[in-house]
């Protein structure tokens, strides 16, 4: 039976993991959620199913050691814990697809890492805008935002009678 986290089942379910956007926002735990609730050991060993699925799904002439793939695992844990089950799904969907460009038939640590970071960097970008489109929203329905409040705008003072 396959587990709820392994890559074949995420693969299966992530055809609406479109955009980081989605992937950000899709209801899954984090990778340091794992290490909290499960265990360090079953989130490097999750890590590992996806490193192990990629090197086989790629089917390279040099794919990484299974040492490699615990050591880059290890390092993603460490470094990517904030990342979800839905970003890596949408992560790895990006680079079996070619987004990442070519691997020249082997895959090695800083090549992945090198994925993650982009991606890492790609979705920090995309939350920061988030949070600002959020942060200017609420700021427009304050009470306090002069132009949204009608008793300041009608008297033209900036104190309440």
């Amino acid at each position: 039976m396959l587990s709820v986290y392994s890559p074949v089942n995420c693969m299966r379910h992530g055809g609406r993991l479109t955009t980081i956007d989605k992937a950000i926002n899709a209801p899954a735990p984090t990778l340091g959620t794992l290490q909290r609730e499960k265990s360090k050991d079953f989130a490097i060993g999750l890590t590992m199913g996806w490193l192990v699925y990629l090197n086989d799904i790629l089917n390279l002439n040099k794919p990484m050691t299974e040492d490699q793939i615990e050591l880059c695992a290890i390092e993603v844990n460490e470094t990517y814990y904030t990342l979800k089950i839905s970003d890596l799904t949408f992560l790895f969907k990006k680079i079996i697809s070619g987004s990442y460009g070519e691997f020249y038939e082997s895959l090695t640590i800083p090549k992945v890492l090198s994925f993650f970071r982009e991606y890492f960097e790609e979705r920090c970008q995309l939350a920061e805008q988030q949070s600002l489109r959020t942060h200017n929203d609420d700021k427009s329905h304050s009470e306090f935002n002069y132009s949204k409040n009608i008793k300041r705008v009608l008297t033209g003072s900036t104190r309440y009678k």
